[in-house]
């Protein structure tokens, strides 16, 4: 057997496992690096260096003579859900009358973090799968490490026409000319709101291209106190310590938490733009403008659909949940993109389809990745509104689906790429954000020592990865 290891993938896979235990022992991540943990480091190598070498692959598995085996691994998983489940039925029916001799083994990790760690658990051992589901939040930790089939000789063999996609959803997983990943399903951040809680305050919905003083100020007006209250009973917005959410206020004001290649974080996440969009930020709660971590937290429910507050920042996929709230009418619910200062701007959460360098069956692999992102499959799990279909037609097919809809298209235009399409382990400066934040937020530290210290932190992880 040919082995290739990756000394990148299993230092990602090393750094991924001892988060993990870390968060499950309750150790720092830094006892890793005493004596003992070493050693647990190096049987756990051993262990993935026997399997590779004594275990069977199963990238090349064949029922009968004809039959042929791919491995598809996503992070769904079983549903209760009817509607859901007749959906898939239907997509797989297709695909086996299309392909009789293709049979299909999924593979479902639930939860983005386990979903990493579990793949390049399986890339290091030799056992991954054919196709993989991937997340644009963490695609570099794969396009960047070679474990992915470059898709444009298939293009081009095919002639296959990408302008069906929408150009900066497929360009999440562009490296210069090549192409590792069709577009299956993505979502804009956009804003909430609650329709009700406007017309009892007198409120003008809002639209696209509001401004933060604008949005400032309905927050204030929608915030209800009342008389001899501790805190408001409703709030205008739901400040959640969330940063793949938050990082886009920093963007609007012209800052970034990194440099544009990347590699450093001084001078970007401690900039003079970043301090004030986090000090914006913060004054939301501050101002009791939006419920603290605590009462938010005391809720239980979700803030938004239990009434709680009148705006959030979501995606696509709280559309589902909202349809079948009992709290809230999906008729008193509106969507407006996110309020700009010196720039309009979202982030945009995309999911496609990639195959992996080992696969055995790259072509027949290549039938499955078009079959998911093409027409049929993406008319189908359009109906499910858990995100908009990366394929423009089917979007605009899907427009008058639900009054939320157009708004939602009107933004996709404006969506950027998170950072995790172009840093490995970005996860952890998510981690130092989120911390920073709470920093802020609670412990009432001020954004610019926050921020400073979390650069410094930021910038010595990123060496420590390159």
């Amino acid at each position: 057997m040919n082995i290739s290891f990756n000394a990148r993938i299993v230092k990602h896979f090393f750094q991924s496992v001892q988060k993990a235990l870390a968060v499950c022992s309750g150790l720092n991540e830094r006892h890793w690096e005493r004596p003992l943990f070493r050693s647990a480091r190096m049987i756990m190598c051993m262990v993935m260096i026997f399997e590779a070498v004594t275990g069977c692959s199963r990238r090349s598995e064949r029922l009968g003579s004809h039959m042929i085996v791919l491995h598809v691994a996503d992070w769904g998983g079983a549903s209760a859900d009817p509607r859901f489940n007749r959906i898939q039925n239907e997509i797989e029916a297709k695909w086996r009358s299309l392909h009789p001799n293709i049979k299909i083994v999924r593979e479902h990790i639930p939860g983005s973090s386990e979903y990493v760690s579990k793949l390049l658990t399986e890339f290091v051992a030799g056992t991954e799968p054919d196709v993989m589901q991937l997340d644009d939040a963490s695609a570099a930790a794969f396009i960047d490490n070679n474990t992915l089939r470059d898709l444009m000789p298939y293009v081009r063999a095919d002639y296959l026409n990408l302008s069906v996609y929408f150009p900066n959803v497929l360009n999440i997983a562009r490296r210069g000319n090549r192409l590792y990943a069709l577009p299956a399903d993505f979502t804009p951040m956009m804003m909430y709101y609650n329709k009700k809680y406007f017309r009892e305050a007198g409120l003008p919905y809002p639209k696209n291209g509001w401004t933060w003083q604008d949005f400032f100020t309905d927050a204030q007006k929608l915030t209800v106190w009342p008389p001899g209250a501790a805190h408001p009973s409703r709030y205008g917005f739901f400040a959640e310590n969330w940063m793949p959410a938050w990082i886009v206020w920093i963007w609007q004001n012209g800052g970034d938490v990194l440099s544009p290649d990347g590699r450093r974080a001084g001078g970007y996440l401690d900039s003079e733009a970043t301090v004030q969009a986090v000090q914006f930020f913060a004054n939301l709660v501050n101002d009791h403008l939006a419920p603290s971590l605590s009462v938010a937290q005391a809720q239980g429910a979700d803030p938004f659909s239990s009434g709680l507050v009148a705006m959030t920042i979501s995606g696509h996929w709280d559309i589902v949940p909202i349809r079948a709230s009992e709290t809230i009418s999906m008729k008193d619910v509106g969507v407006v993109g996110l309020p700009q200062n010196k720039r309009r701007v979202t982030v945009i959460y995309e999911s496609g389809y990639a195959i992996t360098i080992g696969c055995k069956h790259p072509r027949v692999a290549w039938e499955y990745v078009k079959f998911m992102s093409g027409s049929f499959v993406q008319r189908h799990n359009a109906q499910l509104g858990i995100g908009i279909s990366a394929n423009r037609e089917v979007a605009e097919e899907r427009r008058a689906s639900n009054p939320l809809e157009p708004e939602f298209l009107k933004n996709v235009k404006y969506g950027v790429a998170p950072w995790g399409t172009k840093v490995e382990n970005y996860d952890i400066i998510e981690d130092i954000g989120t911390e920073m934040m709470d920093e802020v937020l609670v412990g009432h530290v001020p954004p610019a020592q926050a921020l400073r210290s979390a650069a410094k932190r930021a910038d010595a992880e990123l060496a420590a990865n390159e």
